[in-house]
């Protein structure tokens, strides 16, 4: 039994294998939310505003948990650079802002009733400062360097995971959190963000992809995985990186877009309905 996935240079075999610290940290997510929704019930009328918010958190939370648990944990950690990438997606990207989205919007009220807190938090989650966590997050933790030193103990491949979520919580709060309020951030402006974020080119995603020699030596020297070889992989991982990235921007910003005509035509004839809870 092991506290966290890390790299163990044993062959794959597909047994299972538990992972306390991760269903620990999922379960204290979920008991976390649990809390926060006793305390801020839906406002009445409802008109399923609770109910969509919960369906995103727990949707992000599944998804983190498949990020970081048996078996897309340990062959991420240990085997394969592609399933490293697809975990960095999932909890680095896609449950984040699921999980953000799911938040009840009464229970923000908790960082504007601290000024210190909010004053913090409006500088650290404005556009700028969010854009630049986010890219030199994800490229620090895909550092061949970095990602050799961190996988080879469960402490450093714990902080890694927690990196990529912090860095995605950041990433999505200027677009989905209501504090602090952003008046001048236009739906065009998100999109911009977000596109920008969707063609930027990495270097982590050029040097797996065009490197002509493997960069990690967690993966190359890893056991073999039955089908792939190590450069193969990790030309994969690149493709993943780049293309998984840009969908998820675009499916963002498609969103973003249709709250936007919603929200016009909503403005004309207040029975049109709205799309995300936020």
């Amino acid at each position: 039994m092991q506290w966290w996935c890390s790299a163990q240079g044993q062959p794959w075999d597909w047994t299972w294998r538990p992972y306390v610290g991760v269903w620990l940290f999922v379960a204290l997510i979920a008991a976390g939310y649990v809390a926060l929704r006793r305390r801020y019930p839906p406002p009445e009328p409802d008109n399923g505003d609770g109910r969509h918010r919960a369906a995103y958190f727990v949707t992000g939370l599944i998804l983190l948990w498949a990020a970081l648990d048996w078996p897309l944990g340990a062959l991420g950690a240990s085997y394969l650079a592609s399933a490293h990438v697809t975990q960095f997606l999932l909890a680095g990207v896609i449950a984040p802002g699921l999980m953000l989205l799911g938040i009840p919007r009464g229970a923000f009220g908790l960082i504007e009733r601290r000024p210190t807190l909010h004053a913090f938090l409006g500088d650290l989650t404005h556009p700028v400062p969010a854009f630049l966590i986010f890219n030199v997050g994800m490229t620090v933790t895909h550092w061949p360097g970095v990602v050799d030193a961190a996988m080879v103990t469960q402490a450093g491949a714990f902080a890694l995971d927690m990196a990529w979520v912090f860095c995605g919580v950041i990433f999505w709060w200027p677009l989905l959190a209501p504090i602090p309020a952003r008046p001048g951030l236009h739906p065009l402006m998100k999109i911009g963000y977000l596109a920008l974020n969707g063609i930027l080119i990495r270097p982590p995603f050029a040097m797996m992809l065009f490197s002509e020699y493997p960069i990690y030596s967690t993966y190359e020297l890893a056991p073999p995985f039955p089908g792939t070889n190590p450069l193969h992989d990790q030309q994969f991982a690149g493709a993943i990186m780049k293309l998984g990235t840009a969908w998820i921007m675009g499916v963002a910003a498609f969103m973003i877009f249709r709250e936007w005509m919603r929200t016009e035509a909503a403005a004309e004839d207040p029975s049109v309905p709205s799309g995300w809870p936020i």
